[in-house]
C-alpha cells in the first residue's frame, strides 16, 4: 500500500477533484514556493526524486471568445537525483459528487478524459494521453528517451476509470526527468458548448506559456 505524500484539491458544485502524490517511502520534504504570471508552484524533496508542483487556471476567454466558472489545473514536473527505487504514483479522483451526477469517458485527439454531469453543471478532468507521452520521449521532451514504445508507439502508465485517473510514474534513471499534466474546468450545463472540454485540451507548450514558465 502506497503513502499519501502530499495532496491538492478543488471543490466544485459537482463533485471534490482531489490530485495526490503517492509513494512507497513515507518522506517527503517541502522546501519553498513561489509563483509564476499566472500561477504559482511548490518544490518538494521526497526520498529519491525533486519535485516542482505547479498549479494553475486556464486562460479566459479561449480562443473562441469562450468562458467557464472555474478551472484548477496541475503540472507535476519530476527529477530523479537518487539512485534508490522510489515507486511514484499521481491519482486524480473524484469525491463527495451529487446523487444526480452522470459519468462518462470524453476522450480525445492526445487526452484521455472524462466528464461529470447533472441538469445544472458539466466538469472536464483530463490527462495526456500514452500517445503524446510516447512522442515527448521520442523528442525528449520532458520524457526519457530511453522509455520510448517503438512497437505499440504508446505508453502504458495510465489507467483511466469513470471517476479517476492513476498515473503510475516510471522508474526513472538519476538525472531523468517526467512532466505530467492533469486539468479540469466546469460550467453551467449548456449542451450547445464544449467550452470546459477546450479548456483541458491545450498543449503542454500553450500551457507553460500561458502559465510564465521559461
Amino acid at each position: 500500500m502506497k503513502n499519501t505524500l502530499t495532496k491538492r484539491t478543488f471543490k466544485t458544485p459537482l463533485a471534490t477533484i482531489s490530485c495526490a502524490l503517492k509513494s512507497n517511502f513515507s518522506f517527503i520534504e517541502t522546501q519553498n514556493a513561489g509563483h509564476y504570471e499566472n500561477g504559482i508552484y511548490e518544490k518538494f524533496k521526497p526520498s529519491a526524486v525533486d519535485i516542482d508542483l505547479i498549479q494553475f487556471k486556464v486562460k479566459q476567454p479561449n480562443y473562441l471568445g469562450e468562458t467557464m466558472s472555474d478551472s484548477k489545473c496541475w503540472i507535476w514536473r519530476i527529477t530523479k537525483v537518487k539512485n534508490i527505487f522510489e515507486n511514484l504514483e499521481i491519482k486524480v479522483s473524484v469525491s463527495n459528487y451529487l446523487k444526480n451526477v452522470e459519468f462518462d469517458f470524453a476522450n480525445g485527439e492526445n487526452l484521455d478524459a472524462f466528464e461529470i454531469n447533472n441538469d445544472q453543471w458539466k466538469l472536464h478532468l483530463r490527462t495526456e494521453d500514452g500517445e503524446i507521452l510516447n512522442n515527448r520521449a521520442e523528442n525528449t521532451d520532458w520524457f526519457p528517451t530511453r522509455l520510448l514504445n517503438t512497437k505499440k508507439h504508446w505508453q502504458e502508465i495510465i489507467d483511466l476509470n469513470e471517476s479517476s485517473i492513476q498515473t503510475n510514474v516510471p522508474e526513472l534513471k538519476t538525472g531523468e526527468k517526467i512532466h505530467l499534466q492533469y486539468l479540469s474546468a466546469y460550467q453551467n450545463y449548456n449542451t450547445k458548448t464544449i467550452n470546459t472540454w477546450l479548456a483541458v485540451n491545450e498543449n503542454t507548450s500553450e500551457l507553460e506559456k500561458w502559465i510564465g514558465i521559461k
